[in-house]
């Protein structure tokens, strides 16, 4: 073996190593990518859907907390109305009975707002611009609040819009209303609680 052949193979045995050692480099940084990727999906879910479990409501059974924020971007939680009356009302904007009921629900909130009364509107998924037009357009006084992959209507199995849960003082839910409220409705079904 001449010395240009052990150069030439030392060459090669280094431009081998070389090789390996990038291709470890490559597949430590593909690895470490695939990790990044999969938190940042966790993080995406785990942030824009705070983990909360609400069963689907039934009459006499004590509704669980839930936290969504507002259309201001307020945060709102359930048990900031602890004591009061509270008409959960499930709602969309491309939904022409949730849009008709509303001005009744209005003019029944500011009516009983002094009894301890409080609506919480939910909107089944539209946007925040869409809402804000919507409840600036509309005058509505009650908070709106926002659920914009529908994640807590869905965990309370609420698929027909409008859908209104009456929950008395005590947090256990009263009465549920499926479909659009007219004023005979409203009076029969959610005053008597309310006096």
């Amino acid at each position: 073996m001449t010395i240009k052949d052990l150069t030439s193979f030392k060459s090669r045995k280094e431009q081998l190593a070389l090789r390996r050692k990038q291709e470890k480099i490559r597949n430590v940084l593909m690895a470490f990518g695939a990790i990044m990727v999969v938190l940042a999906i966790f993080w995406l879910i785990f942030r824009s859907s705070p983990v909360q479990t609400v069963v689907p409501p039934q009459i006499g059974v004590t509704l669980r907390d839930f936290t969504l924020e507002d259309v201001n971007g307020e945060t709102v939680r359930l048990s900031d109305y602890k004591g009061k009356h509270v008409l959960i009302n499930t709602w969309a904007t491309w939904c022409p009975p949730c849009k008709a009921e509303m001005p009744l629900l209005n003019q029944y909130y500011q009516a009983h707002a002094a009894e301890g009364f409080v609506i919480l509107a939910i909107n089944a998924g539209d946007t925040q611009a869409e809402v804000a037009s919507f409840v600036n357009q509309s005058g509505l006084k009650f908070p709106v609040l926002l659920d914009p992959g529908t994640q807590l209507l869905n965990q309370m199995a609420i698929h027909s819009f409008p859908t209104s849960i009456l929950i008395g003082r005590d947090g256990v839910v009263k009465a549920i209303h499926i479909g659009l409220f007219t004023q005979e409705s409203i009076e029969a079904e959610i005053t008597p609680y309310i006096k």
